[in-house]
């Protein structure tokens, strides 16, 4: 059975987030899964379990409709918008999510191939005599061709799966290149082997497929890792915002800071933590306050982060179980301007938080001390029952 979205807040896209998208590039998206929004690979939506947002693509189309038409294009009204199309789709959102779940094996099987689902395709229910009927399109990148397979809603239908392929060029009213019709229950992966085989693309076979969702091909690790794309998205976010692992989507997402208090995401590094990743501003006496380098090694501090989440995964569970018992103190400081520094716990299960002093007003304090200079100023509970 497809997860479903159980909304526990509202979804509202910022304009941090709108930057941090362009940061990222094409083939990434925004994505919400119910409580938080974040950047992901686009095919990560793929299976609808998860609530596609915008794409960079769509988001710089958006940009130039705007332009054109001489409408306000700052990044406020932008993000206002893209939140208001989002939750009136979102309204109709578990109907589409029971296509997608439908459609998602065979979308997870014709990727390895170069085949990808229309980033603007998704699956449209099609009455046909006395059953329903999914449509999606496919983009076969190796050739530019489309893909468009039509399958019944329900498994165990007797009516076949269509697939009709047509060539780079629209059509011109001539019979379509390639038609044909496999049973319903045939593999994901048998069906995308035959769409790869009849694109002209280089064949790949297997001597069998174990499960409906088996691809056929070798399965590919996912390494634990922040890349690139990440660091600057979070440069391009700005102050208050962090970079969390996420176990449930197996990713790094950009969150506010706040978010990391109840331990639920890792935190790897917060927006003004990058300053003192990869020789930033070693010699520098207030990094929080000049920014970063015009020119900054994103790989660097990227692989920085690597090793940061690398050393930290592995008590993931220990930190979130520590990170329960602070809340309410958290919480509590944060209205009176304290804020916690990041995650963590000392040896005899001792819990930590640790929260800077507010700055003194500006006559008092002109050259306030680096941070890592700053006095340390922690709060330690009791012995963890």
């Amino acid at each position: 059975m497809a997860r479903t979205i159980t909304p526990t807040h509202e979804l509202t896209v910022d304009a941090a987030h709108l930057r941090g998208l362009t940061a990222y590039g094409p083939g990434w998206a925004l994505m919400w899964d119910g409580r938080d929004v974040f950047a992901a690979h686009a095919d990560v939506a793929d299976h609808g379990a998860i609530f596609e947002i915008i794409d960079c693509d769509d988001l710089t189309a958006m940009h130039e409709a705007h332009a054109r038409r001489g409408q306000p294009a700052d990044p406020a009204t932008i993000a206002a918008e893209v939140t208001g199309q989002a939750r009136t789709r979102l309204s109709q959102w578990r109907h589409t999510l029971k296509m997608m779940a439908t459609t998602g094996p065979y979308t997870t099987a014709l990727r390895p191939h170069g085949i990808y689902r229309h980033r603007d395709s998704r699956p449209a229910m099609l009455p046909a005599a006395a059953d329903r009927h999914i449509t999606t399109d496919y983009w076969i990148a190796p050739t530019g061709a489309t893909a468009s397979v039509t399958m019944p809603y329900f498994a165990d239908s007797t009516a076949p799966i269509t697939i009709i392929m047509t060539g780079p060029q629209p059509p011109t009213g001539e019979e379509p290149a390639y038609t044909v019709t496999v049973p319903r229950r045939t593999p994901p992966a048998a069906v995308a082997a035959l769409i790869a085989a009849a694109a002209g693309l280089p064949p790949h076979t297997a001597t069998g497929y174990h499960d409906p969702h088996d691809t056929g091909f070798p399965g590919t690790p996912r390494y634990i890792e922040v890349e690139p794309a990440h660091a600057r998205a979070l440069a391009a976010h700005g102050p208050g915002w962090a970079i969390m692992w996420d176990d449930h989507h197996t990713q790094p997402v950009i969150v506010r800071h706040e978010r990391g208090d109840d331990g639920s995401l890792l935190e790897i590094c917060t927006y003004e933590g990058m300053f003192n990743l990869s020789g930033q501003h070693d010699e520098c006496d207030d990094c929080t306050t000049c920014g970063l380098d015009d020119n900054p090694d994103f790989d660097d501090i990227a692989d920085d982060m690597t090793d940061i989440l690398g050393d930290f995964h592995p008590g993931r569970d220990d930190i979130a179980d520590h990170m329960g018992a602070t809340i309410p103190y958290t919480r509590a400081l944060a209205e009176h301007g304290f804020h916690r520094l990041f995650q963590g716990c000392r040896p005899r299960h001792h819990v930590r938080s640790v929260l800077p002093l507010p700055r003194r007003p500006p006559h008092q304090d002109q050259n306030p001390p680096h941070p890592r200079n700053a006095p340390d100023h922690r709060v330690v509970l009791p012995p963890f029952r």
